[in-house]
């Protein structure tokens, strides 16, 4: 079977993250500064909407398990997922949290979306396939065989998440605009007239673009350390060594690199429990590196089961450039004071009043390097002489 472009979509990637982490059926609410911002099917079942807050999400469903949002969690997760992409597609571009595009047979599409629980679009597209995703049911594979018939019936609502807002959404609503091809019944003159600016992002969903096809893989490196422990470590001082022990395959491994985010999976009794934490200082230095880890590890509240196994994942690699302008120019400036002082007169630099000029006296002159106003000797050039022949 031929290969497509295929669309995986895993939105809202946190709540499809806290399902994973917690169970599929359960009532589950991602929260926010005490609001919820997503839920789950069962959840909205039960009265919980978004933009409500928790205490209110827990009177309508009292066995709701509400999720705080975690930032550097997610960019780990959405990370590992995308490391198990390439064994579908040697093609991989991903667009977002959320969101990649892949190259797949339909089996391939199909086995994807049941081992991912995701959504799945297959089109000869890019924009098609990412149509296809955002109409497919979750699990399910949604394929593209007339493009013309299925932007005809495609739910206007499957443009929200390509552009479309919320406003204008419901004002085509109002106006009786229910799919996309009651729209394309307008001309482009109407259609880019009433949807304004977001015309220009909606434009090749609408009417189709060659955007080309799946470049191919290229995951972010990181850095990924871990060892077992013969017997479980519980106490705070064994805990340490272990961190500290890791530390040195850490640092050769970053090779100079800066990470953005620590990651710590601790193996606990057959079970694996993580943190992590984005970096805010340079975990260049041995002590820094330590003391990360060691934080990320009491987040992951694993040192009262034993902890047998301790993985430590560096990611988000990057090379920091450096200010070497202004402080490398204060350091001269110290070096040339010390040698003026030691050797008054000997540090001189070009001052140039004309360059055009020919003659040497109005073109430049020395001055100090120091002060740069004060003219100085100008230095002495030595002169070779001819020997004279003497007649005697």
């Amino acid at each position: 079977m031929s290969t497509r472009i295929a669309a995986l979509l895993l939105e809202p990637f946190a709540l499809w993250h806290a399902e994973h982490e917690h169970g599929l059926d359960l009532p589950l609410a991602v929260t926010d500064a005490g609001r919820v911002r997503c839920a789950s099917a069962a959840a909205l079942a039960g009265g919980v909407q978004p933009g409500m807050r928790v205490s209110g999400a827990l009177s309508r469903v009292p066995e709701l398990h509400a999720v705080p949002l975690s930032a550097p969690a997610l960019e780990t997760a959405w990370a590992e997922v995308c490391a198990g992409l390439p064994a579908y597609s040697p093609r991989l571009e991903v667009g977002g949290v959320g969101r990649a595009l892949l190259t797949l047979t339909p089996a391939g599409a199909a086995e994807l979306a049941s081992a991912l629980h995701a959504r799945v679009g297959l089109a000869d597209t890019r924009e098609l396939a990412l149509l296809a995703a955002l109409d497919a049911g979750t699990g399910g594979v949604r394929a593209v065989a007339d493009p013309a018939a299925f932007r005809r019936a495609l739910p206007l609502e499957a443009l929200r998440g390509v552009g479309l807002s919320a406003e204008l959404h419901a004002r085509l609503t109002w106006l009786g605009v229910g799919t996309v091809g009651e729209l394309l019944r307008w001309s482009k003159a109407q259609q880019a007239a009433y949807l304004g600016a977001e015309w220009t992002v909606l434009k090749p969903y609408l009417h189709g673009a060659n955007s080309g096809g799946v470049g191919r893989a290229r995951l972010p490196a990181e850095v990924r350390v871990a060892r077992q422990f013969d017997d479980p470590l519980f106490e705070p001082r064994d805990l340490s060594a272990a961190a500290q022990a890791l530390c040195p395959a850490l640092l050769e491994a970053l090779a100079g690199r800066s990470p953005q985010r620590l990651t710590v999976r601790a193996g606990v009794a057959g079970l694996t429990l993580s943190a992590t934490r984005t970096v805010k200082e340079d975990l260049r230095a041995p002590g820094v590196l330590h003391r990360a880890v060691l934080r990320a590890l009491d987040d992951a509240n694993a040192a009262h089961l034993g902890v047998e196994a301790l993985e430590v994942v560096l990611s988000g690699l990057d090379r920091l450039g450096g200010q070497n302008d202004l402080w490398s120019r204060a350091a001269a400036r110290d070096a040339a004071e010390l040698a003026e002082r030691r050797f008054p007169g000997v540090m001189r630099q070009v001052q140039w009043l004309d360059p055009f000029s020919v003659a040497a006296g109005t073109a430049y002159r020395w001055v100090s390097a120091l002060t740069r106003d004060a003219p100085a000797p100008a230095p002495v050039a030595s002169v070779r002489r001819a020997p004279v022949a003497v007649r005697a």
